[in-house]
């Protein structure tokens, strides 16, 4: 952190320890995707590597940006970051996860791709397919799009306050002090809610690994049977 930068508050900076406690837990759980020495090296064991790979980055960037009150970048940065786990999550709603994986890593645009029911596989359905599970997503997601992209979000933070009058005052700088704390751990939250979510479909892969091809086979087709009935 730059020293002529106020420190953010003991709130803050104890909820970014909980990001070295999250990295460490990835790369444990990456240890137990890859399995021990020798072990048989899968497409998908590849896409999650970049994955947890990308996660780890993004954690140690967003550490660097609250500590410098670099919100406008701290939100681009967790737009990517929830990207990851995203997109990562796509390979459970296709029959070929591998193949998928393959695709990707060939440098195919996963939005041209299908899932199971011949929907492409967009932003937009990924998130659908998330919503049951995480309500957030569709609004964080949402908003912080605009981050992505040169927008009106960017305008709103080079603006410091707005007169009755209409006067408008502006703030060009590389920090933004103007946000309270409640928005830098809302950041941080959402931050690791989207680590939980890659975690949790890189714990499903390792329990996927484990079974046998005839326990695999059998529970594909419970899956297929329980999709009928709804």
């Amino acid at each position: 952190m730059h020293a002529s930068l106020p420190a953010q508050t003991e709130k803050i900076t104890s909820q970014l320890a909980r990001l070295e406690a999250d990295r460490d837990a990835m790369l444990e759980l990456w240890k137990n995707v890859i399995g021990p020495a020798n072990s048989p090296m899968f497409p998908l064991d590849l896409l999650a590597s970049a994955a947890v790979k990308r996660n780890i980055s993004a954690a140690s960037a967003l550490r660097l940006l609250v500590e410098s009150w670099n919100m406008a970048c701290a939100r681009s940065l967790l737009r990517t970051h929830i990207d990851t786990a995203l997109r990562f999550s796509a390979a459970w709603l296709v029959d070929e996860p591998h193949a998928l994986a393959t695709q990707m890593m060939a440098g195919e645009r996963l939005d041209k791709m299908k899932d199971r029911d011949g929907k492409r596989l967009t932003d937009a359905h990924l998130v659908e397919a998330r919503e049951g599970e995480y309500p957030w997503l569709p609004a964080v997601y949402k908003n912080l799009s605009g981050y992505v992209h040169f927008s009106d979000a960017h305008v709103m933070d080079a603006v410091q306050s707005v007169a009755d009058t209409g006067e408008i005052e502006l703030l060009i700088s590389d920090t933004d002090f103007k946000f309270p704390e409640s928005s830098w751990l809302e950041v941080i939250d959402c931050f690791r809610r989207a680590t939980a979510m890659l975690a949790k479909f890189l714990q499903g892969y390792v329990a996927t690994k484990q079974l046998s091809p005839e326990q695999l086979a059998a529970g594909r087709a419970a899956y297929a049977a329980q999709k009928k009935k709804t």
